[in-house]
């Protein structure tokens, strides 16, 4: 993975917190597993984002992990359809859990070129949402931002379609 000097970022948005991650593959993203957990509450532990190379080989890097005490208690996994399907857009919102000083990422959702997917996580209403859209004819291509335990900043990486 190397940075591609036409790229442009968009963000990130969320809170200053813990450390910085960049991915930024040299193909398309074609996958995105989101991890819950906690014992008391459904929240998004966790985002691990895939991507296959042309030699058969997969480029990914996991975010968050929810910390020590955290059990991942389900995961759903977000597909994109080969060559025809890529991001354009990534939305949701951030709110407090445990550390009022370090918001985490509640929920998330996807939008590509031909769809949006669900809201993943728990949607907190009383809570801002976010939303980085590539621009009109562009696509993302990567992700950036901070985390730890859990995810505290969103950016992404988009470059022409």
């Amino acid at each position: 993975m190397e940075w591609n000097w036409t790229d442009s970022v968009i963000g990130p948005t969320g809170y200053p917190r813990e450390s910085f991650f960049s991915f930024r593959p040299n193909q398309k993203i074609d996958k995105i597993v989101i991890s819950y957990g906690t014992p008391s509450n459904l929240i998004i532990v966790g985002l691990t984002f895939f991507s296959s190379n042309e030699d058969g080989s997969t480029d990914t890097l996991t975010i968050g992990g929810g910390g020590k005490d955290s059990v991942v208690i389900r995961k759903d996994t977000v597909l994109f359809d080969g060559a025809n399907e890529y991001l354009t857009g990534i939305s949701g919102r951030f709110s407090v859990f445990d550390d009022p000083t370090s918001p985490i990422l509640y929920c998330i959702k996807f939008t590509t070129n031909l769809r949006e997917t669900r809201m993943y996580g728990v949607e907190l209403q009383s809570s801002p949402l976010f939303n980085l859209n590539a621009p009109d004819g562009d696509k993302i291509v990567g992700f950036l931002g901070r985390s730890g335990p859990y995810i505290n900043a969103l950016g992404v990486y988009h470059t022409k379609a």
